[in-house]
């Protein structure tokens, strides 16, 4: 059986300087992440929404992960909720859905709104 490592200090957080490049680094990290989520939840001291999901390093330090939180912050609370939909043909795009289609020229990541803060946080 293996030896259960205790992670030094509390989950690194990294702030991504736009919503382009946290939908490109989720649906890149989808391949070695099965069931990657949008977290998203309102600061209450901020007034700022955070949108972003959990990840790891793998093999970090053979820690087995050390755990991050890729984010942005936005001011307003996006529409449309469900889904953030991607696609890198002709072009990168993405938005926000309420559903998803048949298509395979998209790909879709749920959104999971929270009901507060994690105290991880």
């Amino acid at each position: 059986m293996d030896k259960i490592v205790e992670l030094p200090g509390p989950i690194i957080k990294m702030k991504l300087a736009s919503m382009d490049n946290l939908v490109r680094m989720a649906f890149f990290s989808i391949a070695r992440n099965s069931g990657l989520n949008f977290l998203l939840y309102n600061d209450k001291r901020t007034k700022k929404w955070h949108i972003g999901f959990l990840t790891g390093v793998a093999g970090y330090f053979s820690l087995r992960g050390l755990p991050m939180y890729f984010y942005v912050e936005l001011d307003e609370k996006p529409e449309k909720l469900t889904f953030i939909k991607y696609s890198s043909i002709d072009g990168e795009k993405w938005s926000y859905c309420d559903s998803t289609t048949t298509t395979t020229k998209w790909s879709f990541l749920p959104i999971i709104e929270l009901a507060e803060k994690p105290s991880f946080f």
